[in-house]
């Protein structure tokens, strides 16, 4: 199911592998300039490539089927309002019209956020251990994945590599690759990460590369330019917390992220939670 929205374009990822009788949106991300065949390692990031290349727009981003941005809340945590939600998403059933309405998901309320901030994060979840554990936990295989992301970002762009650091030591991680923009922040986000990716893709040895790996990388990436836009310029920002759909389309997702009772009995954010992503 895709709300009939005229501010929401659907668009099919790795629209280049698909079969010939597989369904595609009217927007996919195999034309123009585009990276739609690596899309099994680069996930949703090659939807953002298609659009940073070949559409023209004034305020964008990129969102998932399954996870949208609560625009519910008036006050959000923000550059200049300080209280900071506890739960960094909730679970809902499906992305229908009283979903939409619950989450506020309108051009005015969308223009209301944007009109004040130049660029929209997710809220960051308190992981209870440091970003830079957590991947190596989970994601990091037989090579020092970040000691390569860190000796890139020293080479490419010094300046990131204090707010990399504070970045990967903490314990407030951002997940899921979401953000609005005005263009020009868009436009400097997506230039900044994909030449760091191709870069990372380039020096990593190719038989030590594993699915979704630069999209994974890429979920650092962005910590790392939200906490330099923090830390280092002036531009008024926000982070919303997200909603998880865990049916689309009448497919159930079975993930923690998007099961009702884990999010019952560990809500995100939580020491549970934390407890949960160290040891499970």
């Amino acid at each position: 199911m895709i709300p009939n929205e005229s501010f929401l374009l659907p668009v099919s990822a790795g629209a280049a592998l698909y079969e010939q009788n597989e369904p595609l949106c009217a927007l996919c991300d195999h034309t123009g300039d585009n990276i739609s065949l690596r899309n099994p390692q680069y996930c949703e990031l090659t939807v953002q490539y298609w659009a940073w290349k070949n559409r023209s727009f004034d305020v964008g981003g990129l969102l998932h089927q399954r996870r949208y941005f609560d625009f519910s809340d008036l006050h959000p945590f923000a550059c200049d309002q300080p209280k900071k939600p506890k739960r960094p998403y909730t679970v809902l059933h499906t992305p229908d019209s009283h979903s939409m309405h619950r989450l506020c998901i309108t051009q005015d309320s969308i223009s209301a956020l944007t009109e004040r901030y130049r660029f929209i994060a997710p809220l960051s979840e308190n992981i209870y251990q440091s970003v830079e554990s957590y991947y190596n936990r989970h994601d990091r295989q037989s090579f020092d994945d970040l000691g390569l992301l860190r000796r890139i970002i020293r080479q490419r762009c010094p300046e990131y590599l204090d707010s990399a650091e504070a970045y990967l030591r903490q314990n407030n991680a951002y997940f899921c690759n979401m953000f609005i923009a005005d263009k020009a922040l868009f436009d400097d986000y997506s230039q900044w990460l994909f030449g760091i990716l191709e870069d990372y893709t380039g020096q990593k040895p190719l038989q030590q590369q594993y699915p979704r790996e630069q999209g994974k990388i890429a979920e650092r990436l962005f910590g790392i330019y939200m906490t330099h836009l923090k830390q280092h310029s002036t531009i008024p920002w926000a982070e919303l917390p997200r909603a998880h759909f865990s049916s689309v389309n009448g497919v159930t997702v079975h993930n923690r992220s998007f099961s009702k009772f884990w999010y019952t009995l560990c809500p995100p954010g939580s020491v549970r939670r934390g407890f949960l992503r160290k040891w499970l």
